[in-house]
């Protein structure tokens, strides 16, 4: 590998924030059992922000290990099964009378019954990925049936089960705040900082600068105290909350469930995360401080305000008239605003935050105006520099910005730099660079690769286009962008030496690595016939359970693993079982 040249509406209904309880409760917990045979205890909870999204299930802690039963919450039959390296993994729809589904995602295996048939289904698609739609009276399920086990695949950062129930929309509900399961919890939310953000204008577009960040310490009695009673800002400007929650006895955090900020006691924004909606999941990055999360490598801190590409419906006030704004021009703020900030959580636990913010005349002077160019949320714009063409569409940012592309070096590597990697796009950029020189046995090895401050690149993608000379690739994020050439192929080894036995009950297994552009093709073959094999993609390895005769005999093993760049490694090898 080497450098050539340079280089949602999510659907919400909304509830008295504050009261712990989701407006228009559904089927409870009269309906649907446990999805578990033990006490539910959470490793994360509907509405917790993940990168780029919501998350949007109960993630329920496998208290009695992999492979513990699941059972269906209610009468039903099962609608869909997935199979999958990324994502949910192993995972099983039950669609009810009622009209909602519940879904049971990183699951370990299927009941044996459904397993059969999703084995037949990949033989017969030759591909371990599958989704599939079993007809609907396939696999009826009870009440209280065993239907698969309790797992680690797909996306799973650990052993756990992922539940949601969706209602009749396909909506998940925050069954916690609905009271449809209970969870042990009398912890009230912890805020931890106020960040006080300025907002001015230049070029026709608004700019933001964070002022302060002030330390806030939660009391006994559920208020929060920040280290300043009164905080200052400028003419105008906006407020955002590092804030976190946990269950009783836990140390792992959970998101809030609402959240409502008073000035000079009037409700001027709020939000409260019912029911999701998967189409505008996304959105998250304009509800959270993208760039702070980014660069304290957290999730939690919270915007009090709503941007102007925001389609988010949780806001409740917001969308009369309220984003959130604090205004200190007007002659009646002469003497501050008196601000009151409540969190709720799931459970109905509060902490609330009282302050005063007042006009600080000297900061807005010094208020750094950003270098570059307006760009307009509504239309993009397209930056064209010397090597380079980055087209971010209308409809990508989340606010009108001001932003500057040049051509750049990184620790001694030519880049083309657009924006900030703390920029998020809601819909892909363009990012098109004209490396100096790439001979053409090379060109279609060619993609774009992120580069960080550091110099460390990550791949993004792309492909040669031969009609303009450049490599082209989709962004979903500002920053610093350049041309790799990846010509290595993965690395394959296994994990029991060539020609020894596998013993009953036991796996065949290997780790495939990859440097750059990332593995994107597995096959397996045993004596000649295509043969299902796992895919890990997060502990990298590729798995295989043999089909055993009467009498245990030698088999040829060839193993291809190939990345995007159509770089591919074989292994070849025998085993006896």
């Amino acid at each position: 590998m080497k450098i050539a040249g340079q280089v949602f509406c999510f659907v919400v209904a909304m509830a008295a924030v504050g009261i712990g309880q989701a407006a228009g409760k559904g089927y409870g917990a009269e309906y649907y059992r446990s999805p578990v045979g033990f006490a539910i205890t959470l490793a994360g909870n509907v509405g917790e922000i993940r990168s780029n999204h919501f998350h949007t299930g109960m993630d329920i802690k496998a208290l009695q290990g992999v492979g513990s039963p699941i059972y269906a919450v209610a009468d039903g039959y099962v609608s869909r099964v997935g199979v999958s390296p990324t994502g949910y993994g192993h995972v099983l729809y039950v669609t009810h009378p009622n009209g909602e589904t519940s879904v049971y995602g990183h699951l370990n295996a299927f009941a044996p019954q459904i397993a059969r048939w999703v084995r037949e289904q990949q033989y017969a698609k030759r591909s371990f990925r599958v989704d599939l739609y079993p007809d609907k009276g396939q696999f009826p399920v009870q009440k209280g049936e065993r239907i698969a086990f309790l797992g680690n695949t797909g996306s799973s950062g650990g052993p756990h089960l992922h539940f949601e129930i969706r209602d009749a929309q396909g909506r998940p509900r925050n069954l916690v705040a609905e009271g449809v399961f209970k969870v042990a919890d009398r912890v009230p939310p912890v805020v931890s900082r106020i960040l006080l953000y300025e907002v001015d204008s230049a070029m026709g577009v608004p700019y933001r600068t964070l002022r302060r960040s002030v330390a806030v310490r939660t009391q006994a009695d559920g208020t929060a105290v920040p280290e300043d009673s009164v905080l200052r800002l400028g003419r105008r400007g906006y407020l955002a909350y590092e804030v976190i929650d946990y269950k009783d006895g836990k140390s792992n955090t959970m998101g809030i469930y609402a959240l409502e900020q008073r000035v000079d006691g009037v409700p001027n924004f709020r939000f409260a995360l019912d029911r999701l909606n998967f189409a505008t999941n996304g959105y998250v990055n304009a509800f959270v401080d993208f760039a702070e999360n980014r660069r304290a490598k957290r999730t939690s801190v919270l915007r009090a305000y709503v941007s102007p590409h925001n389609r988010l419906a949780v806001y409740g006030v917001a969308r009369d008239g309220a984003d959130g704004m604090i205004d200190l021009s007007a002659s009646e703020a002469v003497g501050g605003r008196r601000i009151e900030t409540i969190f709720t959580d799931d459970a109905g636990n509060r902490t609330t935050l009282a302050f005063r913010v007042e006009r600080d005349t000297e900061t807005c002077a010094e208020a750094a105006v950003p270098q570059g160019e307006a760009v307009s949320w509504t239309t993009g714009k397209t930056f064209r520099v010397p090597g380079g063409e980055i087209s971010i569409p209308g409809g990508a940012l989340y606010e009108s910005m001001i932003l500057r592309a040049e051509r750049d070096t990184v620790c001694g590597r030519p880049v083309v730099r657009a924006g900030s990697s703390d920029v998020p796009l809601h819909r892909a950029a363009t990012v098109a660079l004209a490396p100096d020189s790439v001979p053409a046995r090379l060109r279609s090895k060619t993609l774009v690769v992120a580069v960080d401050d550091e110099g460390r690149i990550g791949s993004v993608g792309g492909r040669w286009e031969a009609a303009s000379g450049r490599v082209v690739a989709s962004v979903k994020r500002l920053g610093c962008f350049a041309v790799a050439i990846d010509t290595l192929a993965p690395v394959i080894r296994a994990t029991r030496a060539a020609g020894v036995q596998i013993p009953a009950g036991q796996t065949v297994r290997w780790t495939a690595t990859d440097d750059l552009s990332g593995i994107v093709y597995y096959a397996l073959s045993v004596d000649g016939q295509w043969e299902l094999v796992a895919w890990d993609p997060k502990s990298r390895t590729l798995e295989h359970t043999p089909v055993r005769g009467t009498t245990a005999r030698r088999h040829n093993v060839v193993l291809t693993v190939g990345d995007a760049k159509g770089n591919s490694k074989t292994w070849k090898g025998t085993y006896i079982w």
